[in-house]
């Protein structure tokens, strides 16, 4: 059995910066779609809300998705989809919030490996994205995703 070892030189561990009244905006934001949400009435759809704001100053939300065969998707996704359908691409600040029904309890949660990948690959300029990873701090996307490709879907 493998024991969990600890870091011997602290020192390097990145720390992210703290939040400001804006970004405890965005996570009730991200709270309130989730309540939107629930008259739905789906499994696993709405347990995950996302809101975002782009560079622009505009706020986009989303809930996740789920299906039994596996095409679900996150309340990132379906945040950015909403921003791109408005015609914008630029991410300036991103969180995710999971609501656990049994616990009556709202949780910050940093985004999956795919959500991370899809706000990288939108562009250059979301790298400087500040992602919300809980209720006391944030952190930029590229240091979320340190060893990424240098690649974008940018025309």
């Amino acid at each position: 059995m493998s024991k969990l070892l600890k870091p011997q030189n602290t020192n390097n561990i990145m720390r992210g910066e703290v939040l400001t009244k804006e970004d405890k905006e965005l996570i009730e934001k991200a709270k309130a779609i989730i309540i939107k949400s629930k008259p739905v009435n789906l499994i696993d759809t709405g347990n995950v809300g996302s809101a975002l704001k782009t560079s622009k100053g505009s706020i986009f939300l989303g809930v996740s998705m789920g299906f039994c065969c596996g095409i679900g998707s996150c309340g990132e996704y379906q945040a950015i989809g909403n921003m791109i359908s408005n015609g914008e691409k630029e991410i300036k600040t991103i969180v995710a919030v999971s609501y656990k029904e049994e616990k009556k309890k709202y949780k910050i949660i940093p985004p999956c490996g795919k959500c991370r990948e899809m706000i990288h690959q939108l562009g250059k300029k979301n790298w400087d994205t500040e992602v919300i990873i809980s209720e006391e701090e944030k952190i930029k996307l590229k240091d979320l995703l340190p060893h990424s490709y240098d690649g974008t879907i940018e025309k």
